[in-house]
Parts: C-alpha cells; sequence; structure tokens
C-alpha cells in the first residue's frame, strides 16, 4: 500500500460519531486525510430536526447544511487518490462527476454500517451515484447479495465486519467513582425501540436490575422499579468505563435495520465486557457461543441466561477475556477493515 494516499473522508464528524475514529486510523496509517463535515458545528445525534429537515428526509432530497459538496470539490482541485463517503448520501453524482474530471485517477469508495436497501436511510442523490463508486463497503452482509444492492447499480461490494476503535475501546480500570457513577449487574447501551423495551422489562419483571442509557427512553421512565432509565446517550470513554463496569452487557439488533451486527457487537467485547447478544449465524461464528459470548433468542432464555452468568463471576471473566482476545485475533479494528478496503481499491501498490 502506498505510504500516504491523499484521501477526502465525508461524514459526521462530530465527537459522537465513528466517522471521525476512522479518521483517525487513516491518519495513524501514514495518510493524508482531509475531513469534510455533513453537519454544520454543534449539531449531533441528540440535535432535534427542523420541520424542513423532517420534509427533506420523508422526501429523501436531504440538504446540505455544510456545503460537503463543494468543500469535497475544493479538495479535489489540490489532489486527491480516494473519495471515502462515510454515509455521506448528501454528496451528489455531479460533485463526484467534477471529483474524478479533476482527478481521474481516485478512487470513490462508500462506508456504512446500515442496511442501504431501505429507501429512508439513503437520499435520491445516492440513488444516482451507486454505479460510480469503484467500491462499496458493506457491514451487512445480505446487500452483496445480487438481488440487493447489485441490482440497483452497485457494482463492486466487499463485505466487512463492523469495526471498534483500537485506541478507545479497550479494557478500561473503572474507579470506585465510576463504579458508583456508570455500574450495573444488566445494562443495554442504545437507542428505544419496541422489541428491545419489552426484553428489558421482562428482566426486571423477573427480579433482575437492569440500567439502560440512550436516547428515546422517556416513556419507560418508572415502569418497573428495577428497570432504571437514564434517557441519556453515552460516549467514547464513558461507554468502555460504563462497559467495564457492568457484570452484563446486552446486545440487542436492530430489527429495522435487520441486523445480525452491530459496532456494539465488536466494542463490548474489545472494551473487555461479559456481552449477551442476541443470535443468529453470522455473529455466532464470529463469537463463539459461551466461549466468547453468550446468546439469546427471546426473553424468557434472555432471562435465564442472566441469572445463570450473574451467579457465575468466573465463567464470567473467562468469557470476557476470550471476547477480548478474539477481536484482536479477528483484526476486526477500523485500521484493519480500512487497510482491507484500500488493498481492495489499490491493489497495485501493496
Amino acid at each position: 500500500m502506498s505510504p500516504s494516499l491523499r484521501i477526502a473522508l465525508v461524514g459526521e464528524t462530530f465527537a459522537a460519531s465513528r466517522t471521525p475514529q476512522r479518521v483517525q486510523a487513516m491518519r495513524d496509517m501514514g495518510h493524508t486525510v482531509t475531513a469534510i463535515p455533513t453537519t454544520v458545528e454543534g449539531r449531533t445525534y441528540e440535535t432535534r430536526p427542523s420541520l424542513m429537515d423532517r420534509l427533506r428526509y420523508r422526501l429523501r432530497l436531504p440538504a446540505d447544511p455544510a456545503g460537503a459538496n463543494a468543500a469535497l470539490v475544493e479538495a479535489a482541485r489540490g489532489g486527491l487518490d480516494l473519495v471515502w463517503l462515510d454515509n455521506a448520501a448528501i454528496i451528489r453524482a455531479a460533485t463526484l462527476e467534477e471529483v474524478r474530471r479533476l482527478c481521474p485517477r481516485v478512487k470513490l469508495a462508500w462506508y456504512c454500517e446500515d442496511d442501504m436497501m431501505n429507501p429512508r436511510l439513503g437520499s435520491r442523490w445516492l440513488d444516482r451515484a451507486l454505479p460510480l463508486f469503484d467500491l462499496w463497503i458493506t457491514t451487512k452482509s445480505f446487500n452483496a447479495r445480487p438481488e440487493e444492492m447489485p441490482s440497483r447499480g452497485v457494482r463492486r461490494i466487499l463485505v466487512v465486519d463492523n469495526c471498534y476503535d483500537a485506541a478507545l475501546h479497550r479494557p478500561a480500570t473503572p474507579t470506585a467513582d465510576d463504579f458508583a457513577r456508570l455500574g450495573a449487574d444488566i445494562a443495554f447501551i442504545g437507542t428505544f425501540e419496541a422489541p428491545r423495551a419489552a426484553d428489558l422489562l421482562a428482566l426486571a419483571r423477573a427480579g433482575l436490575n437492569v440500567r439502560v442509557w440512550g436516547n428515546g427512553w422517556a416513556a419507560m421512565i418508572g415502569a418497573h422499579p428495577l428497570l432504571k432509565i437514564e434517557n441519556r446517550p453515552i460516549y467514547n470513554q464513558d461507554f468502555a468505563l460504563a462497559i467495564a463496569c457492568t457484570r452484563i452487557n446486552l446486545c440487542f439488533l436492530r430489527k429495522a435495520n435487520r441486523d445480525l451486527q452491530t459496532c456494539r457487537s465488536m466494542e463490548i467485547p474489545a472494551c473487555g465486557g461479559f456481552m449477551a447478544h442476541e443470535r443468529n449465524d453470522e455473529i455466532a461464528r464470529l463469537f463463539l457461543p459461551d466461549r466468547h459470548a453468550a446468546y439469546f433468542s427471546h426473553a424468557g432464555e434472555l432471562v435465564e441466561l442472566c441469572r445463570q452468568w450473574l451467579a457465575d463471576e468466573t465463567g464470567r471473566a473467562r468469557v470476557a477475556a476470550a471476547g477480548r482476545a478474539r477481536v484482536e485475533e479477528l483484526g476486526l479494528d477500523h485500521a484493519t477493515m480500512i487497510g482491507r478496503a484500500l488493498a481492495a481499491l489499490f491493489p497495485d501498490q501493496g
């Protein structure tokens, strides 16, 4: 691989996003990276969209408030080897065509952790750009089926697993104050979904203490005395500390996204946490059952799983340590994934 590619990475650049993690990984690999934000300064996942934003979202015609299209063209004027769109559905086909005119040898790559067959997750701008990408990188294995993204014009697909940040997602050493602030017997970190809420409530009704971090949970406050709803997200260092302070870390899959694995699937074991994960064949091939993680398929099984593992501190520690070793063995960090993508894009520079 070239010691220093000139890369423009377009995506959400605020601290809670995973995009800055990939930017830093590329820089640590020796590449020159221009990070182009798709969101205006001060905006976060918690920023309430305006009425116009919601309308444009429904019409699949998102605005470009940060001027990312113009910034990408400007970056191309200085020369680029690679444009990496990190779920940047606001970039237009005309912009990519202009970039290619300015840099005839540039490679165009798309990376996303979502199910892009869901029209609500893309845009009309992205629809028109699909045939232009040299490589479409996805964590959704089913999106590579002929009837999915290839049928929409995507020419070349690389399926990768979700990734963790090797600098951030690692075993922490919590203080007594950290345990008081973040500790839990059983915890879930993520956004509200009704199936998740039902499973968490089942745990509380079974007499188990559960703590929930994330957005959208306000309606669940007070639903049960053993269900502690924080109704706020935790990110980055607090996320890693919360994993370390929790005896059983739950990993639910988003049904609307057809998830088989998520970023949490890698981040929890990378942080040295014991993970209880929704069962499917894809994730169970990565983390072997009861060796690297524990699995459940329904609320009743989840209740029994939690009772069993809460009573087995030695077993939890063994599985958590094996899970941590497994993410390293499989190379599930950002840098390894990016290396695979760059090797596919630039095979002659290896």
